[in-house]
């Protein structure tokens, strides 16, 4: 699961504007919040339930690591790619059309992935299946500033971001039941019906990004870029105008990077160095989201740190839940650190989330938040190759110590810039381009 002084941002007349900040006047902006919100649980139910029972098939029929590998890099890859791409779309494009669209495409896909199985036809499914998130994730991400004005985005994007990671909770759990009963083809129908509630979603939100825009926004794009009459436009908008918003997607992506070898590692981790049941890898895996909804919930009502402060704290949780989980002496005591770990990932995803609705125009949050994505799965990108090969020439708990202390020395390096350039203004390109 904003644009208002550069594109045609539309809101219902009872919701606020987005550059006023105001609260709204009815529940009918908050209503809005709460439809995103629970939609983007669903969706984030569905699509995990559907990753873990894929991950569980390819290893119960022999796959090593590379195979899962593969499936985690399809699932992670096309945001990256793609990524200038979607910036643009989601800034210029009307938001309920890109989400009716996608998600339709998306549950056609998932009702196709029961129908061939092989593990080559799955894994090359999941990269389009990803590929229409990559479009989806920065209209989420620019939502609930516009439906709610900038003063109530903490508290929108907390909403957005908990009922989101509750979605989470359940699903590795069930995927490990289901697929040890049924097989893959209900948890993918399963993520069908998620993305047909994001369908859904879009239809019966309110609020819409840029209201009736399509192909006239990319003529005139493209007439701009081409009449020679913009030779005196600033520089178009980039995050990395922003040395402390560069600071926390380098972080993160270290960071995240870190804990996504783990994710490739986790499954031999369970199933063979302690020889755990697939129904004991679900509810492991469920200890980690279960983690997210009081992370999520723990920024809103700290009140005493700032965001900053919060954000290093977060990351700090995740490098000590991955090196205690690789000193756990038996498979229950992964559960407290995966938790502790969930706490962490929760309230780095929300605390993310403020900061970018807070600190980027609103011209330009699509991009923005396409750009959060690139990071957010360049990192794991990076961390499930490393994963993939770290089993050919160690144990996976020794996999484990590798991540945590290279999380722990990613923090130790980039934390002083995190904290130092937390006041630190955009540049005057970026300034100016807000201005307009």
């Amino acid at each position: 699961m904003t644009h208002e002084m550069a594109t045609d941002t539309t809101a219902p007349t009872t919701a606020p504007t987005a550059a006023t900040g105001a609260p709204p006047e009815t529940r009918a902006a908050w209503r809005d919040v709460y439809l995103l919100a629970g939609m983007r649980g669903l969706s984030f139910a569905g699509d995990i339930a559907a990753e873990t029972a894929i991950a569980l098939q390819l290893q119960s029929k022999g796959a090593g690591s590379y195979a899962v590998m593969a499936l985690l890099l399809a699932a992670t890859v096309p945001p990256v790619v793609l990524s200038p791409l979607t910036g643009r779309v989601a800034d210029r494009f009307d938001s309920r059309t890109l989400m009716v669209t996608v998600g339709s495409l998306q549950a056609l896909i998932c009702v196709a992935m029961t129908i061939w199985t092989s593990p080559a036809v799955l894994i090359a499914l999941s990269a389009v299946l990803s590929a229409g998130l990559a479009f989806t994730h920065p209209v989420f991400g620019a939502l609930p500033s516009a439906i709610v004005g900038k003063d109530n985005v903490p508290r929108a994007s907390s909403i957005s971001q908990t009922w989101a990671m509750a979605g989470m909770v359940a699903a590795p759990g069930v995927a490990g039941f289901l697929i040890g009963r049924f097989g893959v083809t209900v948890p993918l129908l399963i993520d069908a019906l998620s993305f047909a509630a994001v369908v859904a979603g879009g239809l019966l939100i309110r609020t819409r990004l840029h209201k009736g825009r399509g192909a006239e926004a990319a003529t005139a794009d493209s007439t701009d870029s081409t009449d020679g009459t913009d030779t005196d436009r600033p520089a178009p908008y980039k995050v990395t105008g922003d040395r402390f918003l560069t600071a926390v997607l380098i972080l993160s992506g270290a960071v995240m990077a870190a804990a996504s070898i783990i994710n490739v590692l986790i499954v031999f981790y369970v199933r063979e160095t302690f020889g755990a049941s697939e129904e004991t890898f679900g509810l492991i895996m469920s200890a980690w989201m279960l983690g997210l909804i009081p992370g999520g919930m723990l920024v809103r009502r700290v009140k005493r740190f700032s965001h900053e402060a919060i954000l290093i704290g977060t990351f700090l949780c995740i490098g000590v839940a991955i090196l205690g989980t690789g000193l756990a002496p038996g498979v229950w005591w992964i559960l407290p650190f995966y938790v502790l770990g969930g706490i962490g990932n929760g309230a780095q995803a929300t605390v993310t989330h403020i900061l970018l609705n807070i600190r980027v125009p609103e011209s330009h949050r699509g991009r923005a938040f396409a750009a959060l994505g690139a990071v957010s799965n360049t990192g794991p990108a990076i961390g499930y190759l490393i994963g993939g090969a770290i089993l050919s020439f160690t144990t996976a708990r020794h996999g484990f110590l590798a991540a945590g202390a290279f999380a722990m020395i990613a923090l130790a390096v980039f934390a002083r810039g995190v904290l130092r350039n937390s006041d630190a203004q955009a540049s005057s390109g970026q300034l100016s381009e807000a201005a307009r």
